[in-house]
């Protein structure tokens, strides 16, 4: 099924909302972010994307889940950018709230990709093939998801910038590849 390779292919570049945080927080240890105060912040951000971007990013699923899907991948892309960006600017870029600000917005617009993704592949089939389809992207997931944290990581030697400005492209080019897709149910 062409629509269902196609959505594999955009879930797997959508990685850049699951795989950023982590790089994010390393590179908010560097700035002098450290200690359980900040723990707490990074905490803290998680429990509030959680509650909050269930309700407002369930709703927009419902509307369009595809565009749901291109829209979180392009945000998260364009946070990881301007925080990159904003590490570089003297006085803002060893900031104690940059790094968990932007952990919030990737852990928020990550509740939105999944909400999408998730939406999406359940209403581009029906039965049988609704529990073929989730089965078969989520084994394909985690091999992916595999490679891709093992290239993430082999970047991050170099430096956690490197990691989060591949992370940017492939979110970026899941946006590009789900312009391609079907609106789900108008197959």
């Amino acid at each position: 099924d062409a629509v269902f390779r196609r959505f594999v292919v955009a879930r797997a570049l959508l990685l850049v909302s699951a795989l950023s945080p982590p790089f994010v927080v390393g590179l908010g240890i560097q700035q002098g972010a450290s200690g359980l105060s900040s723990l707490g912040l990074f905490v803290m951000a998680q429990g509030v994307a959680g509650l909050v971007g269930g309700r407002v990013f369930g709703r927009l699923a419902d509307r369009s889940s595809r565009r749901l899907m291109i829209g979180a991948s392009l945000a998260a892309s364009s946070v990881v950018v301007a925080f990159l960006v904003l590490l570089t600017l003297p006085g803002v870029g060893d900031a104690f709230w940059l790094a968990p600000a932007t952990y919030l917005l990737l852990a928020l617009i990550h509740v939105g990709t999944r909400l999408a993704r998730k939406t999406y592949v359940v209403d581009i089939a029906e039965g049988d093939r609704r529990t073929e389809y989730v089965a078969v992207s989520n084994t394909l997931m985690g091999v992916l998801l595999l490679a891709v944290g093992a290239l993430t990581a082999a970047l991050a030697t170099l430096g956690n910038e490197f990691a989060l400005s591949l992370l940017a492209v492939l979110g970026v080019a899941g946006a590009v590849v789900g312009r391609g897709l079907p609106e789900a149910g108008r197959r």
